[in-house]
Formats: C-alpha cells, structure tokens, sequence
C-alpha cells in the first residue's frame, strides 16, 4: 500500500490543489486471497471520498480506518481538497463541481492505474462531502457508478426549512439573489431536481447508500430525501442509526458502506 499527499494545477480552479491518496500496491489482501491468480496490472477500481466543512483532503486519513479499508477492498482512495465549496461551480469562475466530476478524475486517472469504467467509480463523502457527492455524482452520469452519503447536508429549493438554514452557503456562493430565493436555486445544486434528471436515464443511474444518525442535527432533512426517493421510485441503500454529527458514526458507516460497495455478497 502506498499513501501519497500530492498536488497538480487546476485549470478549473486557477491554482494548485492538493489531494491524498491510498493505492494499494498488491491484490492480495484480507479480502482478496481469492484472487490472486488475477493480473497484478489490473486496473484499480476507485473511490473519491470528500471532506466535510472545515476540514481538508487528510481528515479522512487520519479520522477513520479508511486505509485498512482500501487494502481489504483492494480499491483506491481519492480524497481532493473541499476547501468550503458545497463541491459546486461558483459564479466567480472557481468550478469545484468540474472540479471533482471532470478533471480530477481525469487527473489521477493519468497518475495512477485506475480503471476507466463507470461501474468501477464511486464517489462519497461526509455531511458537506456528502452533498457533494450527491451532486457530482447526479451531474456526472456516465462517470459515477455508486455514491455514497454520509450525514448529508441536503440543499434543496423545495424545502423551505432546509433552504432558510443553507441560506448563508448560498449567500457565500453568490448563486441566488435576495428575492425569490428559492426559486433563483439553481436546478444544478437542487438535489431534488438531479435525482429527478437521473431517474429520466434509469440505464445511468448511480446506485445509492445514505446515512445519517438520529441525534445528529440534520438527521431530518436526510429522512426527507430518504421519503422523496421512495416517492419517486429511487431504489436505494439507506441506514438510519443511533448516531451524532462525528467520527464515530462515519468511522461505522464508512465500513458498512464499503462493505455494501465491495463485499462479497454485494447484490
């Protein structure tokens, strides 16, 4: 296993940014002893994971055992800088959500042996990361096969509860205007109207695992996006267990859904 902190030059974001990395150097693993007679060269499957609000490209590295879990799994782990962004396009000209659907795939696809295939690449993240990677992977269909969210900060402008608190995100990012907010939301930061998009293209739709803890904060707005994709349809993975905003729930949920992504018994 190789764990690497690196940085290249955004086109997307005019400056360089950082990542970490874990590639794991051989197939044979705790999990993967079945498979040893399979190509060393084989491409590496892979997982970009986002860090939440306030924190940085190592707070996964350091906060939970995801290392361990690359080497079990025998997948790569991509963990970018977020930077506050929501990992969406901002009207300045800084694009974190080309950012993290486009280049910085194609970035480490270049560095690393990585497969190309869809059904290979998965993207998740916790609470801000975890609307990130509802949002990239909603935006970027053919290149997501599987998101994973984590305690998610749901922003959608059919909920006026959920609008008012995220208000001052939108405030920062310059998206909407005063009046009419929440119809000046744009569809490409509604989580709602993505997974409306996706279900029109039910051939690319990412497969989807939510968590969220009951005595975390935002534990209702995660509920209500659980009832809308039933509502409409959206099979999907969901766990709501005792839990608060912290390390210790996506410490157990990041294993879980890992487990759910890459375990044996996976449907």
């Amino acid at each position: 296993m190789a764990i690497l902190s690196g940085s290249f030059q955004s086109r997307e974001l005019f400056r360089k940014v950082s990542f970490t990395a874990v590639i794991p150097t051989s197939t044979r693993s705790i999990y993967e002893a079945k498979i040893e007679n399979e190509e060393e060269d084989k491409p590496l499957k892979t997982l970009y994971l986002l860090n939440g609000w306030d924190g940085n490209h190592e707070d996964w590295l350091h906060n939970t055992r995801i290392a361990e879990l690359a080497i079990k799994y025998h997948v790569a782990v991509i963990m970018p800088d977020g930077q506050n962004s929501f990992y969406a396009d901002h009207p300045n000209g800084d694009n974190y959500g080309t950012y993290i659907g486009e280049e910085l795939v194609q970035e480490t696809r270049k560095l690393f042996h990585l497969s190309m295939k869809k059904e290979d690449t998965a993207i998740g993240g916790l609470s801000m990361g975890g609307y990130g990677a509802l949002r990239n992977g909603l935006s970027y269909l053919d290149t997501f096969g599987t998101i994973i969210a984590l305690s998610n900060k749901v922003l959608t402008k059919s909920s006026k509860e959920h609008f008012d608190a995220a208000y001052p995100i939108y405030q920062r990012l310059q998206a909407i205007v005063q009046t009419d907010r929440a119809e000046k939301m744009p569809d490409e930061m509604d989580i709602e109207s993505l997974v409306l998009n996706a279900l029109e293209q039910p051939e690319k739709k990412p497969d989807l695992y939510l968590a969220c803890g009951t005595e975390d904060d935002i534990f209702q707005e995660n509920k209500d996006l659980h009832q809308f994709l039933m509502t409409h349809g959206y099979q999907h993975k969901y766990i709501e267990a005792p839990g608060k905003h912290d390390w210790d729930f996506w410490n157990t949920t990041i294993k879980d859904s890992m487990e759910w992504l890459y375990g044996e018994n996976k449907n």
